[in-house]
C-alpha cells in the first residue's frame, strides 16, 4: 500500500517551522546550485538566519538574492517500519537585516525559537545595533511556502 501523502494547510507549516531549528538555505549565482545547513526562527512571516561575513554564500546572494529555505524531519526508524516524513519549502528573497526594529524582531525570534529566555541574546543586539550595516542577521522574504506530510 502506497502511503499518502498530504498538503499542510498555512497553520500547520506555521506551526511546524516554529518547532523545528535547522534547515538547508539553497542558493543560486544564476550556474550552479549551494545548500547550506543552518539554525534559523522563524516568526509567521519571516525565516531569520545569521550568515558570517565572507564566503560562497556571500558571492551567492550578491550575484542573486532569489533562496529557498527547506525544512524536513524524518522519523530514525524511516524505511523499516515507518515511511513517515514532513518537509516545508519557502521560496523568497535573501536580505540583510540592518533597521533596528527588524534586528530586535530577528532576536527575539531567535531565542524563542531555540528555547531561550527573552533576553538572553541582548550582548549580541546591543553589538550589532552599534554598527547595524555590518549586521551577521539576514531575513528570507518568503514569496511561496509548500508544506507536506506522509
Amino acid at each position: 500500500m502506497r502511503p499518502e501523502i498530504k498538503e499542510m494547510d498555512r497553520n500547520r507549516i506555521d506551526e511546524y517551522l516554529k518547532s523545528q531549528k535547522v534547515g538547508i538555505l539553497s542558493l543560486t549565482d544564476g550556474e550552479a546550485p549551494y545548500g547550506i545547513p543552518l539554525a534559523y526562527s522563524y516568526d509567521g512571516d519571516y525565516i531569520y538566519l545569521t550568515l558570517g561575513p565572507q564566503g560562497r554564500k556571500m558571492d551567492y546572494i550578491q550575484k542573486n538574492g532569489k533562496a529557498c529555505f527547506t525544512v524536513y524531519d524524518v522519523p530514525p526508524e524511516f524505511g523499516m517500519a515507518d515511511m513517515s516524513w514532513t518537509s516545508v519549502i519557502c521560496d523568497g528573497e535573501i536580505h540583510q537585516v540592518t533597521d533596528p526594529e527588524t534586528l530586535t524582531k530577528a532576536v527575539r525570534s531567535g531565542e524563542r525559537q531555540m528555547g531561550l529566555p527573552e533576553g538572553t541574546w541582548d550582548g549580541l543586539l546591543e553589538k550589532t545595533l552599534q554598527n547595524p550595516a555590518h549586521s551577521s542577521f539576514w531575513k528570507v522574504s518568503i514569496t511561496t511556502i509548500h508544506g507536506r506530510q506522509c
